[in-house]
């Protein structure tokens, strides 16, 4: 992967380029992915999650499975379950970012994205990556991020329902 920026190597970690390396460029079709070696990504200590599209996430690493388990609420924790189903916010600022890197091919270094699981909302800052088939499409994205602190995500979800609402009741 070409040395896009030096904010990755600041914010991620440097393990991450490899680990997109491996699976960048080395399946022909979508569905390959769901076989791929993501030894790589589970090691890494930042949410990491793969999509076909925003209603279609194939993958989520350790440390993402980590964060929603620590998030459950409180009578939940005792419980010994599987995470909750997540989905990505349909968003158009969101779903634009994701159509940039997939037309494009680049990766884009500061975006957000918006996650819903069944108990409320979390932002997450990173980077998203295309990630390519043999013929050189993309066939998936991947994002690699943190979550914001709480602070950030009380302002970031109020901004987000406030540009929601607007429009709604105005003669």
């Amino acid at each position: 992967m070409p040395d896009y920026d030096k904010l990755l190597q600041a914010k991620l970690p440097q393990a991450l380029e490899n680990a997109i390396d491996e699976i960048d460029g080395a399946h022909q079709r979508p569905e390959q992915l769901l076989q791929a070696d993501v030894s790589s990504f589970e090691k890494l200590n930042c949410c990491v999650f793969a999509y076909f599209a925003r209603d279609d996430i194939f993958y989520l690493n350790q440390k993402g499975r980590s964060l929603l388990r620590l998030k459950l609420p409180t009578l939940d924790q005792k419980r010994n379950v599987a995470p909750p189903i997540f989905w990505l916010e349909d968003d158009s600022n969101l779903l634009s970012a994701d159509q940039y890197v997939a037309e494009r091919q680049l990766p884009i270094f500061e975006t957000r994205e918006l996650i819903t699981l069944s108990w409320g909302k979390s932002w997450l800052h990173g980077a998203k990556f295309p990630i390519r088939s043999t013929h050189g499409q993309t066939i998936a994205l991947l994002f690699a991020g943190r979550e914001l602190e709480p602070a950030k995500q009380i302002k970031l979800v109020a901004d987000h329902y406030q540009n929601q609402q607007q429009g709604f009741g105005d003669n």
